[in-house]
């Protein structure tokens, strides 16, 4: 009897370890613009990268790193960051604007791209020019 209470008892700790660990699966879900803001909404992140692909011929299409954004409320299932626009910045002019995010690990989970395409629909969103 004692031996199948431990039995059960191992297996619902296993079970719900791996339940926690689920729970805990960083997740990148949202990016919008609020100025004078870029705002990233995710989950048990540990870095968020923002990346732009700048005008011009022989570009890099991957876009070259601007700077990473900062958590604006506690570590958790409902995280905001922000990264603060520069208009002078390498964000204007670009033709994408996106996020890479990282799990603690620094694994890379996911990656959002601001829903305007072209520079002047990326200048207009992020400077109102």
């Amino acid at each position: 009897m004692q031996k199948a209470f431990l039995v059960v008892l191992l297996v619902g700790l296993a079970i719900s370890s791996t339940t926690a660990r689920q729970q805990k699966q960083a997740e990148l879900r949202a990016i919008t613009v609020k100025r004078p803001n870029i705002i990233v909404r995710g989950s048990y992140l540990g870095r968020v990268e923002v990346w732009a692909v700048p005008t011009g011929t022989g570009i890099s299409p991957e876009g070259g790193l601007v700077g990473n954004a900062k958590r604006s409320n506690a570590a958790g299932e409902k995280e905001t960051w922000l990264f603060r626009i520069a208009c002078e910045s390498p964000l204007i002019p670009s033709t994408e604007v996106f996020v890479k995010a990282f799990d603690m690990n620094g694994d890379q989970v996911g990656r959002k791209a601001l829903p305007y395409s072209g520079a002047s629909d990326i200048a207009q969103a992020l400077c109102g020019e």
